[in-house]
């Protein structure tokens, strides 16, 4: 094992010519820098650091420390948008990390970024120089999660106190920019974030919905002007494509996202428009050893320790992910990543499956034992909502591409996608859980059921943002019903932590990751409409049919 330079570790475009390309190429080749040096002349080499992509620095400080790694660690790199998009849209991605250098500029994603943010992005060289750039009408309508990175190797949220509103934000603008940045300004001022902290905002997105500008008929939470899910139409083909709320994310030196898996196992596909960051991604046998060992949320910041530059030498890949970088992988496999060099880091992400049979058969293992880390399941509730969107969306697809209504200028794939969508069917069939083989009889017999259409709600309700306990009051005589149940898991048989807490009575409405664990006796009261009400949160008293809270006569 040894550190590579920067100058070792390069993906972006425009290299200088003395810089070198050690990644992985596909036909297994490693690429010697322009002027033939030897990798070991090239680390001697000084590369310059100029201005690239949104005001900020081009190229890494020379000396600028990285994670170590191997050559056998290294990524995979593609050099055209064709190459990426037969891995992205026809490969499964597990146990891979591949990336196409210049990805933003080839795959049309240069003006994704909402011109208010850039623009601030382009003043700034800190996440509180941003905040404090951006507009009021932007700061409003944008929401995020702000974090620091003041306690060494782990990250901490920077949230509103509890104990009510602060001074300048409205009630209920929770989260939106204009809030975190009264929040960061108050925590700074009485200590709790230590003096130079790195900071991050992530998850950047609309607070309300709105049309997406590539496809007006779609309603998204995402702040993104163009995703990769608009370069091609057979995007629309695959089992699964989230843009939908999908978020930016800001970061400066030291910052990032700490070790997890994603509560779903699919693909991610990253865009990182300027700045660096380093990313690492362990194999799939140790989905479940490294997150025990190294804990959910570390962050591997430099200088690393010990402990952590072993739990490094597991890794399966590690990348230097440059300005104008995209690159796919398994969001199911432990992962991590950490901004690096002077100025500020923008990237953001689409999570789909591709058109695989084992990328479908690895979804088909998300909330199991055996296949998914226990704190990063995702709500049973909606991962069967998720399993209803795969199912309409390959309807959807079959019926499209048997009418001829994928044009682009890859349809001579179109037969291999028909092929590919039956493959996964049959996968999601057989491999699926019960749930998931009920939608598929279903089908078969003509019939449609969907739980996310099974509330009371009017449409016009369902798209609105629920506010909370506002939404159901009980009377003065259910009040009177306040009674115990039991948390019960002996018929529904989820392999989750507990039942998940919502802000109002409906499924889709958690309350955040806030839940009950199993075999809890709770206080409640009986709404009438298989809701409990507890305090100021909700319980459904059923799932897919099973009982899950018990009810003490």
């Amino acid at each position: 094992s040894h550190s590579v330079a920067c100058s070792q570790l390069s993906f972006g475009v425009s290299q200088p010519a003395h810089c070198v390309i050690v990644q992985k190429r596909r036909d297994g080749l490693e690429a010697q820098n322009s002027t033939g040096q030897s990798l070991e002349q090239s680390r001697l080499c000084i590369l310059p650091v100029g201005t690239g992509h949104f005001g900020q620095p081009a190229e890494l400080p020379p000396e600028e420390p990285l994670w170590p790694v191997r050559e056998d660690q290294l990524p995979e790199v593609v050099h055209t948008a064709e190459e990426f998009l037969e891995v992205l849209l026809f490969e499964q991605h597990l146990e891979r990390v591949v990336v196409l250098p210049n990805g933003v500029e080839l795959l049309g994603q240069a003006d994704s970024i909402p011109k208010a943010l850039s623009g601030a992005v382009r003043k700034s060289a800190l996440v509180s120089n941003v905040l404090s750039a951006l507009d009021s009408d932007a700061k409003a309508r944008l929401k995020g999660r702000l974090w620091h990175y003041g306690r060494r190797n782990s990250e901490q949220e920077m949230t509103r106190s509890k104990s009510g509103n602060h001074a300048g934000c409205a009630s209920g603008s929770e989260g939106c920019l204009a809030d975190l940045e009264v929040v960061l300004r108050e925590q700074c001022a009485e200590g709790a974030v230590p003096e130079g902290a790195p900071l991050y905002l992530s998850e950047i997105k609309w607070r309300h919905q709105v049309y997406h500008p590539s496809s007006p008929e779609e309603l998204v939470s995402t702040a993104t002007e163009v995703d990769i899910y608009d370069f091609t139409s057979l995007a629309r083909s695959t089992p699964l494509w989230e843009r939908s709320t999908g978020g930016l994310f800001l970061g400066e030196r030291g910052a990032g996202s700490g070790l997890h898996v994603d509560q779903c196992l699919w693909s991610n596909v990253g865009r990182n428009w300027c700045g660096h960051k380093l990313f690492a991604l362990w194999p799939w046998a140790e989905r479940h050893r490294i997150l025990d060992e190294a804990g959910q949320g570390a962050v591997f910041q430099l200088p690393l320790t010990e402990e952590h530059r072993g739990f490094l030498g597991r890794a399966k890949t590690i990348a230097l992910v440059r300005p104008g970088d995209v690159w796919v992988f398994s969001g199911g496999q432990p992962h991590t990543a950490l901004c690096v060099g002077d100025g500020l880091n923008i990237s953001g992400y689409e999570s789909l499956v591709p058109l695989h049979q084992d990328a479908m058969r690895l979804l088909m293992r998300s909330n199991t034992k055996a296949g998914h880390w226990k704190n990063c399941m995702m709500d049973d509730g909606d991962l069967d909502e998720l399993y209803e969107d795969v199912v309409d969306r390959m309807q959807d697809a079959r019926r499209n591409l048997q009418g001829g209504a994928v044009k682009d200028v890859l349809e001579p794939r179109a037969a291999r996608v028909v092929n590919r969508l039956e493959e996964c069917v049959k996968v999601m069939q057989e491999h699926g859980n019960p749930y998931c083989r009920r939608l598929w009889e279903q089908e078969e017999r003509g019939e449609r059921y969907r739980t996310r259409e099974d509330d009371s709600f009017s449409d016009g309700e369902r798209d609105a943002e629920v506010s909370g306990p506002e939404d159901v009051r009980p009377c003065a005589e259910q009040a009177l019903r306040s009674t115990y149940f039991t948390v019960d898991n002996s018929l529904f048989q989820s392999e989750t932590l507990g039942l998940g807490y919502r802000r109002s009575p409906r499924l889709k409405n958690h309350d955040g990751e806030n839940f009950v664990a199993w075999g809890t006796t709770i206080e409640g009261i009986m709404l009438g409409n298989g809701w409990v009400q507890c305090g100021k949160r909700y319980l459904p008293m059923t799932l897919k049919g099973e009982v899950v809270l018990l009810h003490h006569t």
